[in-house]
């Protein structure tokens, strides 16, 4: 692997291998990567002698079992993904993203959900540029929630925030050709690798955005992965914790967008949306309305710039 394929990348061979050792490893997940981050014990010291591992309790104890007892055939085959994956990221003008890259998103490394290695397409500076809200919604959203998700989107990216979403059809396609049509910056989470363009319908809009200044895609899945129902869950937790504040302009109680509901009370995060119009499609708005664990917000369902200028002026 040569140093400029890896200075293209973002990463050396020898490290990516290195993180996808300690990923492979049963009960190391996010958290543990910033522990050692946070306490300045490097990945090559731990894999090397499993002692430097800084985590107490039965815990520690059975990952630094599990760290020694790592085979060589373990060892190769996180060499051979790490090679993989770097020579995928580079035919595809891609970033492979660890805590020490500088475009690493920082409301992600603060967050709890410190996803240690991020991949990342388009311009990888996009999530840097301003404050970070999600927006997201129904795949079905209708009238007149998918044209004040349209005009929030626009106006908020407008104002200079980063627009964050899903790519999925519906509010976040939405939400997304809102901040572009704007001039504004968005970031694509996406539930699979990043070389399969999720939904399929989709896949013409990923060719044109990709390609696009201020836009970027996001995931924490490798080159290669598809999407799954498990993955789309933690898209949803990804683009959550990218953000400071989290948007649903439509949702059924039961809709997939709840989810990003449920990790903003998770992580503390402000969530707004539009009043509910009482029927089914808009049960999630009103379950937001009453909610009592973050500060929530349901706007008006008219154009009301003052109150989404107020609503983000407050997000950290």
């Amino acid at each position: 692997m040569s140093p400029e394929l890896e200075a293209q990348v973002g990463v050396t061979h020898d490290r990516l291998t290195l993180l996808f050792i300690l990923d492979g490893l049963k009960g190391f997940g996010p958290q543990k990567f910033k522990a050692l981050h946070d306490h300045a014990v490097d990945v090559e010291a731990v894999v090397r002698n499993p002692e430097h591992l800084p985590l107490p309790g039965k815990t520690g104890d059975q990952l630094r079992q599990a760290l020694a007892g790592l085979t060589d055939a373990e060892r190769v085959l996180a060499h051979d993904r790490a090679a993989r994956q770097l020579v995928s990221a580079a035919d595809r003008g891609a970033q492979i993203l660890t805590y020490d890259h500088p475009a690493y998103p920082r409301k992600v490394f603060v967050s709890n959900n410190p996803v240690p290695v991020l991949y990342a397409r388009g311009d990888v500076q996009a999530w840097n540029g301003g404050k970070a809200v999600a927006c997201v919604g129904s795949r079905n959203i209708r009238e007149p929630y998918s044209g004040l998700q349209s005009r929030f989107a626009a106006h908020a990216a407008g104002a200079g925030a980063v627009i964050v979403s899903g790519f999925a059809l519906g509010a976040d396609t939405v939400a997304h050709r809102a901040a572009v049509e704007a001039g504004g910056a968005t970031v694509c989470v996406m539930p699979g690798g990043l070389d399969r363009p999720f939904p399929p319908e989709n896949k013409e809009l990923f060719e044109q955005l990709v390609k696009t200044p201020k836009v970027a895609f996001l995931s924490e899945f490798p080159f290669g992965t598809g999407a799954s129902g498990m993955n789309l869950r933690k898209r949803n937790k990804l683009i959550v914790a990218a953000a400071a504040g989290v948007f649903i302009g439509q949702s059924s109680s039961d809709g997939g967008a709840m989810n990003a509901f449920r990790f903003a009370l998770e992580q503390r995060k402000p969530v707004a949306t539009f009043l509910s119009d009482g029927t089914g499609d808009t049960s999630g708005n009103q379950q937001i309305e009453a909610e009592t664990k973050v500060p929530t917000v349901a706007f008006p369902t008219e154009t009301n710039p003052e109150a989404w200028d107020a609503w983000l002026s407050r997000l950290s």
